[in-house]
């Protein structure tokens, strides 16, 4: 049987080799280390969910099964329970027969890939996003093919209020999380395999023109019971979420909560000035190099996150 559609013309898809670090900050662990590290439990679950019918172990190898354990802590019957709900997931959207990592995300909106691209939930993929994320609120990039998906999230420009929560349906909703989840998945699976390092996602959050009125609780909480789901079909996705540009309330917040949350909060989310800050500057380097880095956040990159794919 075929392996994933994105690693087409890629032989082996497990990695039988390393690539140096790209920079001094690059601490991706190696895949063939995690694998031999997680060996028993990995080969335990494959023998669990090799009674799926839906199971393919071309397709659902040691390296799919690896991040199922990793987001569930070694727990095999809870990373059981979550490979095959993406299994029947998979299915379900026809997310295996369909290469997007061409795709540009936030062009959706634009009409550039076609008049309503339906996808996943619906049939119209660009009204969701443009109704929900306009222009630049949420840009998907890999700006190095050898590292990981960087993604910007401006969400002064995010339309949360009740008003906009009213036009468009939970599936509507849904999609615009399924469509950047399944094409940060598809690269991110992709480097990790031509690569041999674990890669993972970073996000880059702008509160600038942020306002907590422009937020309904009902599309917040909506949100929420989305990005639990994703969590569980697409684990291990997520590194680090940096905010920037916060207003001065929730870094005093944060100074203060910072201290007694749990370390593995701390250790993937952060409220950061890296314009003055060179040793806050300096955590961002580990997911995209300083030429790469918009100029706004330190970086020498005077172009447009949400222009970078279209160079």
């Amino acid at each position: 049987m075929p392996s994933w559609i994105w690693m087409n013309g890629v032989t082996p898809t497990i990695p039988t080799q390393v690539i140096d670090p790209v920079s001094p900050d690059d601490h991706r662990p190696s895949v063939l280390d995690l694998i031999a590290q997680h060996d028993a439990n990995i080969q335990q679950l494959k023998l669990l969910l090799q009674k799926d019918p839906l199971y393919e172990p071309e397709k659902h190898d040691e390296l799919f099964l690896l991040r199922f354990l990793l987001s569930h802590k070694q727990k095999v019957k809870r990373a059981l329970k979550a490979a095959k709900d993406t299994l029947v997931f998979r299915k379900e959207y026809h997310l295996d027969e369909r290469d997007i990592r061409h795709l540009i995300p936030h062009k959706i909106q634009s009409g550039e890939y076609g008049e309503k691209f339906p996808f996943a939930k619906t049939d119209n993929l660009q009204h969701a996003w443009k109704t929900r994320s306009p222009e630049d609120a949420i840009v998907f990039t890999i700006p190095d093919p050898h590292r990981g998906v960087v993604a910007f999230l401006n969400i002064g420009n995010l339309k949360n209020d009740s008003k906009t929560c009213k036009q468009l349906s939970v599936d509507d909703v849904a999609s615009v999380f399924m469509l950047t989840s399944e094409w940060a998945h598809q690269w991110l699976d992709y480097v990790t395999r031509t690569t041999g390092r674990f890669t993972k996602s970073v996000r880059l959050i702008d509160f600038s023109n942020f306002s907590i009125f422009q937020n309904s609780r009902e599309a917040t909480k909506r949100d929420g019971k989305i990005m639990d789901m994703m969590e569980d079909i697409y684990p291990q996705l997520l590194q680090a979420l940096f905010v920037y540009n916060a207003p001065s309330w929730i870094h005093s917040a944060w100074a203060i909560f910072r201290p007694i949350m749990p370390k593995r909060i701390i250790e993937k989310i952060d409220i950061i000035d890296p314009k003055k800050n060179p040793k806050e500057k300096q955590k961002l380097l580990a997911f995209l190099s300083e030429e790469n880095m918009p100029e706004s956040m330190g970086g020498t990159n005077t172009i447009r996150p949400c222009d970078w794919a279209a160079q």
